[in-house]
């Protein structure tokens, strides 16, 4: 069976990226990060997609991952004890407050390790399954300067440092 390992905020991009690889037959295991963020209403939204999948009998492997020792030490108004978050357009200024710094390399570090972890399956006596794992992330399309970490570029550097420090 093909296998993925994704990214799930509960966000409209991940959830969707989620039903995707569930159609194209794929056993999901979807993690989400509790790194302290003021929108907390999505990590309840992913939950709430698992549990329906689940009754709908489309069973996913889902974990919800704690950061929360990040909350002080990350400077935006999107996680606890920032400032309010403010609102606008992505191309206004003021919107750069939203930005958590480095959150998709750190979601993307996790779930490489565990896609890393499931490519390989000892089967005892020095033998070693070896199979194919998707990594997959569903974030902001939009191409705004606030963003670097959602642009192509940083996911082909991000791609091409994983397949240097991996196997």
């Amino acid at each position: 069976m093909k296998q993925a390992v994704l990214s799930l905020s509960g966000g409209m991009d991940s959830s969707t990226l989620l039903l995707y690889l569930l159609e194209k037959g794929y056993e999901v295991t979807a993690l989400s990060f509790d790194y302290g963020q003021k929108h907390s209403i999505e990590l309840e939204r992913a939950a709430e997609l698992i549990e329906y999948l689940d009754k709908a009998g489309h069973p996913v492997k889902y974990q919800r991952i704690t950061l929360q020792g990040l909350v002080g030490l990350l400077d935006s108004n999107l996680v606890k004890g920032g400032d309010d978050v403010p609102e606008g357009h992505y191309e206004e200024d003021n919107m750069k407050d939203t930005v958590v710094p480095n959150r998709n390399k750190i979601f993307s570090s996790i779930i490489q390790a565990v896609a890393l972890s499931l490519a390989t399956k000892d089967l005892g006596d020095g033998m070693m399954e070896k199979r194919d794992v998707e990594i997959a992330m569903g974030i902001h399309a939009g191409d705004h300067a606030i963003y670097p970490d959602c642009r192509q570029e940083f996911r082909n550097a991000d791609y091409k440092a994983f397949l240097e420090g991996n196997w």
